[in-house]
């Protein structure tokens, strides 16, 4: 493996650490990972539908009379101690199955001083329709799925935005330090002109008014230094914050890490949009967003069917007027009974679902249109993505080609110097041009990194077997 390769190899692994550890600490990361957990606990909230429900009571009634409102619970025998249990259940396919008994101590019974009685039961209840209670039930659990996927899909979508932000991040930490490297060695060469301006003088090789021009470049050149300092720190204080960390960052590699990473950034490996998107966080939460509305489209609908029920049961009683768990037939001849019954329910109007369900036709009609709008964002995004892209890798050819004639121009003007015919102006225009060239290459490099990071990021960072790698050849 090339020293190059190295390189390339220890700065990807670098962020590649740096991406992982944003994954664990960014709050942006965690706050969309408890949205996930919130929606998974209501999706198994909606199981409390099959929950049983008891029911006891416990009381005595004398002279009882129907009241004209809601009693909460079942009422009980006239003239008697009452105590009553009982359960319901809901069952697979759609049935409602309620248990109960109840045992009680008749006080006034025609012909007995006191009578017990005895008296176990089951009733069923059948839909004929569309089953409300499951058929809301599935729906809900739907609904509930159709969340818990959206969230998993802005979870995907954060991930994505976090891993973009650290990628950039990272990429202008080490533009920052190859800037400030760069200005380091500016002041280098505006030294060491001014080391030699100083020597020719002493040798009345030069005017001493050289000298003059050479300290002031010394000290712009310091500044500038200073400034592309604090520029670098910021950045990596800019890193730690997209990281979710607030620990002092430094970068294990340095100027030539910039470079070494370009060499491997000229290619793009090129994939379908219709791919692209499927693989992009905020377009599949738009997409489970509509299926989330159509479902309570459904629900809305739903709630305007007629209700039919077949209602059926048995029941068995007894009495004894001396033990309380025996049963005879006393007060009545036959201790079986049953009922069947079919019982019909609807509203007048359904004023408010139908107002649902218009509100539930507009917003997917709103939701269709924000998923087109992100469709034409991600095809922004990939467009111009591969125009700076490509637009990089060129500028980046142009400018490695003016460095080596800035380094000639800036050697001859410098052989000139010490020879006595050139001023100390000519030279430090030539360090600047340098200087300047040197800056451009770094900026061309960060702006490839940074399209080719933007190109990832369209993509969803998804690279299937259909891609096409495309490269920017040099020129």
């Amino acid at each position: 493996m090339t020293i190059l390769a190295v390189a390339a190899v220890s700065s990807a692994s670098e962020l590649e650490t740096l991406v992982k550890e944003a994954q664990e600490t960014s709050p942006l990361v965690l706050v969309a990972r408890a949205q996930v957990e919130q929606a998974l606990q209501k999706h198994r909230e909606l199981t409390e539908f099959f929950d049983i429900d008891f029911f006891a009571a416990l009381g005595k009634a004398d002279n009882q009379r129907d009241l004209p409102i809601q009693s909460g619970y079942t009422e009980l025998t006239d003239k008697a101690i009452d105590a009553q249990l009982g359960l319901q259940v809901p069952i697979e396919p759609g049935a409602y199955v309620a248990l109960g008994g109840a045992r009680r101590l008749l006080t006034d019974p025609p012909g007995y001083d006191e009578l017990y009685q005895t008296m176990y039961g089951v009733r069923v209840r059948v839909p004929l329709l569309r089953d409300r209670g499951f058929r809301n039930y599935n729906l809900n659990r739907a609904i509930a799925m159709a969340e818990y996927n959206a969230a998993i899909s802005h979870l995907l979508a954060v991930t994505q935005d976090v891993r973009h932000s650290v990628e950039i991040a990272y990429i202008a930490a080490y533009e920052a330090l190859s800037a400030y490297r760069i200005s380091q060695g500016a002041t280098k060469r505006f030294q060491g002109l001014l080391d030699e301006a100083l020597a020719l003088d002493k040798l009345q090789a030069i005017p001493s008014y050289q000298i003059f021009h050479a300290q002031l470049e010394l000290q712009i050149g310091k500044d500038d230094e200073e400034k592309a300092r604090n520029n670098f720190a910021v950045s990596l204080v800019n890193l730690a914050n997209t990281i979710g960390v607030t620990r002092t960052m430094a970068l294990a590699g340095d100027q030539s890490a910039l470079l070494n990473a370009a060499a491997g950034a000229r290619e793009l490996t090129l994939i379908p949009e219709d791919l692209a998107l499927e693989a992009r966080g905020n377009y599949l939460t738009a997409k489970n967003e509509i299926e989330r509305v159509r479902l309570q489209l459904e629900t809305s609908l739903e709630a305007q069917n007629d209700d039919i029920n077949l209602y059926f049961g048995v029941t068995v009683q007894g009495e004894d007027p001396h033990k309380p768990w025996e049963m005879h037939e006393l007060t009545t001849d036959r201790r079986v009974g049953g009922e069947v019954a079919i019982v019909w329910r609807r509203k007048f109007d359904y004023r408010g679902d139908k107002a649902r369900e218009a509100q539930f036709r507009i917003r997917i009609g709103e939701l269709n249109e924000s998923l087109r709008k992100q469709a034409l964002d991600i095809h922004q995004e990939l467009e111009t993505a591969l125009l700076q892209h490509r637009a990089a890798s060129h500028r980046l050819d142009l400018v490695e080609k003016g460095i080596e004639a800035a380094k000639k121009h800036l050697a001859a003007e410098l052989e000139r110097f010490s020879l006595g015919e050139n001023s100390s102006n000519n030279v430090t225009d030539a360090q600047k041009n340098l200087t300047t060239i040197l800056q451009r290459q770094s900026t061309a490099t960060a702006d490839l990194l940074r399209a080719k990071a933007k190109y990832l990021h369209a993509t969803g960072y998804r690279l299937p077997a259909e891609a096409t790698p495309v490269q920017n050849e040099r020129k």
